[in-house]
């Protein structure tokens, strides 16, 4: 029999258990790909916050209950308070932005389905435009 360090358990269980925590009840790719963003003019309740829900707090990872490190992606006012994740008009700077690009821990994390180019161009836009509630 072959031994498995301590450490190896310990890792499959906290990520077991991670994703235990992301409740994925919904086919998310099918209603994520419906959402498409315009080259400018990004609707924050017409596309930003619809995506979230599909991607991150319907699945129960970003609601108002579980808040996966510290953040609920429900409204608007909870993701601008969040400090540092949004920065208005500084995408370099915005955390959001870094993890939906892949840089740190990709959001949505996998098993779940990846935003395509034209969602994180648009959550982008959204940035660049001055992250507005419209």
């Amino acid at each position: 029999m072959k031994f498995i360090p301590l450490f190896a358990l310990v890792l499959v269980a906290a990520l077991s258990l991670s994703l235990q925590a992301c409740k994925n009840t919904l086919d998310s790719a099918t209603g994520q790909s419906s959402i498409v963003f315009p080259s400018s003019n990004v609707s924050y309740s017409k596309q930003v916050q619809p995506l979230f829900n599909i991607t991150c707090t319907y699945s129960g990872c970003h609601d108002d209950g579980t808040q996966a490190g510290g953040l609920s992606l429900t409204n608007y006012f909870s993701l601008i308070s969040a400090p540092g994740v949004v920065v208005p008009k500084d995408t370099t700077h915005s955390i959001l932005i870094q993890r939906i690009e892949g840089l740190g821990p990709i959001m949505p994390p996998p098993p779940f389905s990846p935003l395509n180019a034209n969602q994180i161009q648009g959550i982008k836009t959204w940035v660049i435009e001055g992250a507005k509630y419209n």
